[in-house]
């Protein structure tokens, strides 16, 4: 496999999963809203009028994130071939719970919970939504499963380079609770900043209502419990795999020479083909439990810490490693800013988005854009930093690599941009759609909307 052909397959694949993913985690978030507010809305008033306008978003978010998910099937087998020779004893059955869980909990459920309102009552339509959701967590638990153990394989044995299922607890805990609850809770914070810029948008030419009141204070508190949840899934599943990926480590640091440890940078110009860091604003020592192989003597580090020099061949592009880590750690606390600040003022004015300025509504709509940041420059983080293995430790991406041309996977790319590109512009149409025209009063039934 050449190395354009290398870069062009990840390119691909990159693509397909970080919009796919993306989606998921917008589809997550608002399928839990969604139930909130239907919990609420059974006493009626403004979470009612919430609930009706935001199923449709919640709907075309999950019809964009089914065709995202598509490719990704069809470029385990052409992009990766051997991927399923090497993994498909753990990757077949996830996958096909994955598939499974989606057609019985979400299909099943997704008709009722959209069409059925008004034909069931105020109770059994609450269980639906709540089924939906749960259906929603169950799909996406099945893939964070798969993710996290190409992260850290556990609960598996290789032998003669096939991976069997040893331990099933082992394979389901590893690093996949914490990376569930980093999916979860971006997904509530893209949820939260995606409402208070439709908000912003909807009352800038129409007075608010009810439902945009109750969506300004709750989205305003749900961004900042999602913020604390999402630092704190994200330390926790840091704190799992950093001490079994050296160089991940290295790069993030950056520790150049295998030795004792060196000081972290805060920030830093690297130098890569030097071996060295051109200019370094230094920050506090790094955590001997952080590193692999090192133990703490006498206040110190033992002289056992894995440089980027012996990682030679196998580690992780070290610029992107170490500025996506940087970037996600910027983007964090803008966004928290920003979120305390808009809660501020929200809370001063009693949460009426009609008090909003011109200035305030931008910012409103700028956070979407900050939190869409956040969770590619993490994700970004977490799969360049395993590179270039497709099963860390074990299997590198150049071992099941395709043996297409690299006309043939440009070809490919540039449709898949298109692809993508067309699903982005649909979903962004639609969306202002629903936004311009709102949601269609329609008659009562039984006394229910």
């Amino acid at each position: 496999m050449t190395q354009t052909a290398w870069v062009l397959s990840l390119t691909q694949f990159y693509l397909g999963l970080g919009f796919m993913l993306f989606f998921l985690a917008l589809e997550l978030g608002l399928a839990w809203v969604l139930f909130v507010l239907r919990l609420r809305a059974r006493r009626g008033g403004a979470p009612l009028l919430a609930y009706r306008f935001w199923v449709r978003i919640y709907a075309l978010a999950l019809i964009v994130g089914f065709a995202a998910s598509l490719p990704l099937l069809l470029q385990l087998g052409t992009l990766w071939p051997d991927f399923m020779d090497r993994a498909g004893e753990v990757a077949g059955p996830l996958l096909a719970m994955a598939i499974l869980t989606a057609f019985i909990f979400k299909s099943c459920f997704l008709g009722a919970m959209l069409y059925g309102q008004r034909s069931l009552s105020d109770r059994a339509h609450t269980a639906v939504v709540g089924m939906v959701a749960l259906g929603t967590s169950l799909t996406a638990w099945w893939i964070v499963v798969l993710l996290a153990w190409l992260q850290w394989p556990v609960g598996t044995t290789l032998t003669d380079n096939h991976y069997q299922i040893t331990d099933w607890p082992a394979l389901l805990g590893g690093a996949a609770p914490a990376l569930f609850g980093v999916l979860v809770s971006g997904g509530l914070m893209l949820a939260a900043t995606l409402m208070l810029s439709i908000m912003a948008q909807r009352t800038r030419s129409r007075p608010s209502d009810e439902g945009d009141r109750a969506v300004f204070a709750g989205s305003a508190w749900l961004l900042l419990a999602a913020l604390v949840l999402q630092v704190c899934m994200a330390a926790w599943l840091g704190r799992q795999l950093l001490p079994v990926q050296p160089a991940r480590v290295a790069a993030v640091v950056p520790q150049w020479q295998s030795g004792p440890a060196e000081r972290l940078s805060l920030l830093a110009w690297l130098d890569v083909p030097a071996g060295r860091n051109a200019w370094v604003l230094t920050g506090p020592a790094v955590p001997p439990d952080w590193l692999p192989g090192a133990a703490a003597v006498d206040g110190g580090v033992m002289d056992k810490v894995q440089g980027l020099d012996d990682l030679m061949g196998m580690r992780p592009p070290v610029w992107l490693t170490y500025a996506s880590s940087r970037l996600a750690v910027l983007l964090t606390g803008m966004l928290a800013l920003m979120a305390l600040v808009a809660w501020w003022r929200g809370r001063r004015m009693g949460f009426e988005p009609d008090g909003l300025s011109d200035p305030g509504r931008a910012g409103l709509r700028a956070m979407a854009w900050v939190a869409l940041g956040v969770q590619a420059a993490g994700w970004g983080h977490l799969l360049v930093g395993s590179l270039p293995y497709a099963i860390y430790g074990t299997v590198t991406l150049r071992e099941i690599g395709t043996v297409q041309a690299p006309g043939t996977l440009w070809l490919v790319l540039g449709l898949q941009i298109l692809v993508y590109g067309a699903l982005a512009l649909g979903f962004r149409q639609l969306l202002g759609h629903t936004l311009r025209y709102g949601v269609v009063p329609v008659a009562r039934h039984r006394g229910r909307a």
